[in-house]
């Protein structure tokens, strides 16, 4: 069981409740006269569902309700819902009042209030009816969004108001709406169980499959594309390094060709700098240039240091003269005594507070000055040793450029020496073409792992696509339209309904029922009279409900049919219910039809109920035990004394 309602409750302006209690699990009948409220009893339940818009006709129960509410049985517990009757000239209200508990008492009127909105109370239902996550995806071209289904979706199988229950276009409640009518199509699949609940996570999980397969496919596609279309640019590579005789090797693996050329990219670079020697003159030209590029690295080491330390020369003097210039000052002392007097303010000082004695600061300038002084007198000395150094380093500098000249005398001179100059440019262009070749190159995970990882998740796509495919889904609707088609078939030849000889079958595709005939298919709408289009509205609901009893979907278990009798013994005919009025064969129809709704009612007991409002009171004891109330002698949805708000003037 999901939801079923305990009371329907209506709360009037001054506080006082109207109170219909209900049967759960069993068939409920309200029977009464026309204009009591009777067709009132849907709206008010949409309306407190989360619909859109009250649906509840202006007149005295707009006008005399404050609140609507509903106590409903839920799977485990109970709840209390109300929802705030609409102001005038307004169509709805968002103030929703909730209560829950394992048993939940009627509230008073005061007790009341807004504590969430329309939003809260289609969650928390959703919620209740074990409706989980779930997403419908349009197919592939289609411009509409995709669509969760709520229970705003299920609730609308639950009603078959009087208008509706002698459609013959029209099965389900609302889809006379195009909009409401493509929703039911998208959402069927779920409530049927043709999707079931995991659906969204399979779904989920397929496409976290997809990507990390898209990911090794793409590393599979990069690693045969290096091997296939870049062996002959990695085998040129090697070829142009055993032209320059970096390697000799020549394999013809891709594997193997990416190794030699790892090798060669480690060669010392003694080796690639060619070993056959340039001439026993070049050598020495070599040798002394190296010597020379020694002594001038070592002698401009030795400049900057020898800067260094004159800066920091220049820095100690500016200190040590401004400290002599401070104990210069002495001088104006020379001729004190050693009195323990300040010559300045002429006060006698204490032990504590004697100041340095004339001779001590004396001493400090002497010491100060001789210090400065010798760092003078040093100055000339590291201006000269640096003047020396730069003299060393310029005549370095000359033999380089001689040095240099004769090296480019003896290259010009020796064409031997500059084809070994070639080849070493040929060889370092070649080296650099193929680090930049490796370093390009990703990363290669071993292929075989690879490909063996891509099967596998190849193989898990494939199993969860079957799984979730449309057609997949289709043939499980096609399999529970079968199981829905014995059970209507059997209950039309119970009501001796038109075409009740073929098998019938729910098409939801086009959301009505169909005859397959030796002469083809009939659908609903071209099946004739007002007693056969409500027959095939109430054997198509009872075999959903059915289904959704046994499968434990996620649908309200209650289901309202509002004057299924009107076609025997519409209103004008209405005889304090008394079937007289009718035929024999009218009284006799009425009576089947209501006796299979009580049967099927018996059969799911207690895990469907069936609220039924309805002129006729059949006097059969099965049929007044399911009668719960009789509207008539001024009895109705709403008490008369109830005071009304003014609307719109009236």
């Amino acid at each position: 069981m999901t939801i079923q309602i305990i009371d329907i409750v209506l709360f009037s302006h001054h506080g006082e409740q109207r109170v219909l209690s209900l049967r759960t699990g069993a068939l409920n009948i309200i029977t009464g006269s026309s204009k009591t409220g009777k067709s009132a009893l849907i709206a008010i339940v949409d309306y407190c569902f989360g619909a859109d818009q009250c649906a509840v006709p202006e007149g005295p129960i707009r006008r005399s309700v404050s609140w609507f509410g509903l106590r409903l049985q839920l799977p485990h517990g109970q709840a209390f819902i109300a929802r705030r009757c609409p102001s005038p000239n307004a169509s709805s209200s968002e103030d929703c009042f909730v209560d829950m508990g394992s048993e939940i008492s009627i509230p008073i009127a005061a007790n009341i209030r807004h504590t969430t909105n329309t939003k809260g109370i289609e969650a928390l239902l959703s919620g209740w009816c074990g409706i989980m996550e779930n997403l419908h995806e349009p197919p592939p071209g289609q411009t509409r969004r995709p669509l969760s289904a709520t229970v705003r979706h299920a609730i609308a199988l639950c009603f078959q108001p009087q208008d509706e229950i002698i459609q013959r276009r029209h099965l389900f409640h609302g889809t006379s709406d195009n909009f409401v009518s493509q929703a039911f199509k998208d959402t069927f699949p779920y409530f049927l169980g043709a999707v079931d609940d995991a659906f969204v996570q399979k779904r989920e999980q397929l496409r976290r499959l997809r990507e990390q397969l898209r990911v090794y496919e793409r590393q599979l596609g990069e690693i045969n594309s290096l091997r296939g279309g870049g062996v002959s640019k990695a085998a040129a590579i090697l070829a142009q390094a055993r032209d320059n005789g970096l390697t000799d090797e020549a394999p013809e693996e891709w594997e193997q060709i990416i190794a030699a050329l790892g090798r060669v990219a480690a060669l010392p670079l003694s080796q690639i700098d060619g070993t056959t020697p340039y001439g026993d003159e070049f050598a020495r030209l070599s040798g002394e240039r190296q010597k020379l590029i020694g002594e001038q690295r070592r002698l401009k080491d030795e400049i900057a240091l020898a800067r260094a330390f004159e800066r920091d020369e220049n820095g100690f003097s500016r200190e040590v003269s401004e400290q002599r210039a401070r104990l210069v000052s002495i001088n104006i002392f020379d001729g004190q005594g050693p009195d323990h007097v300040c010559p300045l303010c002429s006060r006698e000082l204490t032990q504590d507070s004697l100041p340095p004695t004339v001779s001590q600061i004396q001493k400090a300038l002497e010491e100060t000055s001789f210090r400065l002084k010798s760092v003078i007198n040093a100055k000339p000395h590291i201006q000269k040793a640096i003047a020396d150094v730069e003299s060393d380093l310029a005549n370095v500098q000359a033999a380089l450029k001689i040095n240099q000249m004769e090296m480019e005398a003896v290259r010009i001179s020796d064409d031997r020496l500059q084809e070994m100059h070639d080849m070493a440019g040929k060889q370092a262009h070649v080296l650099g073409r193929i680090s930049l070749y490796l370093e390009s190159m990703p990363e290669i995970p071993d292929i075989n792992a690879l490909a063996t990882l891509a099967a596998q998740l190849r193989g898990a796509c494939m199993s969860l696509e079957d799984e979730l495919s449309d057609e997949k889904v289709r043939s499980r609707i096609e399999s529970i339209a079968s199981v829905l088609s014995v059970r209507m078939t059997k209950w039309a030849k119970e009501l001796y309904l038109e075409h009740s000889e073929s098998p019938l079958r729910l098409d939801f595709k086009k959301l009505t029922i169909v005859a397959d005939t030796a002469d083809g298919p009939v659908p609903m709408d071209r099946m004739g009279s007002g007693e056969n289009w409500v027959g095939y509205h109430l054997i198509a609901h009872l075999a959903l409900h059915e289904w959704f009893v046994e499968r434990k979907r996620p649908v309200p278990a209650m289901l309202f049919l509002d004057q299924p009798s009107q076609v025997y013994f519409p209103p004008e005919k209405d005889r304090e219910g008394s079937l007289e009025a009718g035929t024999e064969e009218d009284r006799v129809a009425v009576t089947r039809m209501f006796k299979l709704v009580y049967d099927v009612a018996q059969a799911l007991a207690p895990n469907l109920q069936i609220i039924v409002t309805e002129h006729a009171d059949i006097s059969d004891p099965w049929y007044q035990s399911s009668v719960i109330e009789r509207w008539r002698d001024g009895k109705k949805l709403v008490p008369d004394n109830w005071p009304g708000i003014v609307r719109d003037g009236s």
